[in-house]
């Protein structure tokens, strides 16, 4: 089982200020529980984009925006969920996915960062 929250700052990425931000933010959530669902750690294949939404032309603007603001940045095979917004872009979202196993329980990705 796994989960995907996010980061209060993706209000500041300019994602909703695009006429199809809300769809893009549809998009990224998908994707995101589906990486959580299946143990990857953000990254999204060209394959499961087409399973998950159809062709890629049909998602293509949003997938661009997403990409546009951040987001997302394209890899060989699909696209990397980026860790962020944040401040410091190294920083890391709140986290992708809870482990049961390799690491007792607790979170991997955790962004610590105080006042986040």
């Amino acid at each position: 089982m796994g989960t995907f929250d996010w980061h209060s700052d993706i209000d500041s990425t300019g994602l909703f200020e695009h006429e199809d931000g809300l769809a893009a933010f549809g998009l990224w959530i998908r994707a995101g529980t589906w990486t959580g669902g299946h143990g990857r750690t953000g990254f999204v294949g060209d394959a499961q984009l087409r399973e998950l939404f159809g062709a890629s032309d049909e998602i293509a603007g949003e997938v661009r925006l997403l990409v546009e603001v951040g987001l997302w940045e394209r890899e060989e095979g699909g696209y990397r969920m980026l860790r962020g917004p944040h401040t410091d872009p190294d920083q890391p979202l709140p986290l992708w996915r809870y482990s049961d196993t390799d690491l007792d329980g607790r979170l991997f990705g955790v962004d610590d960062t105080p006042n986040n």
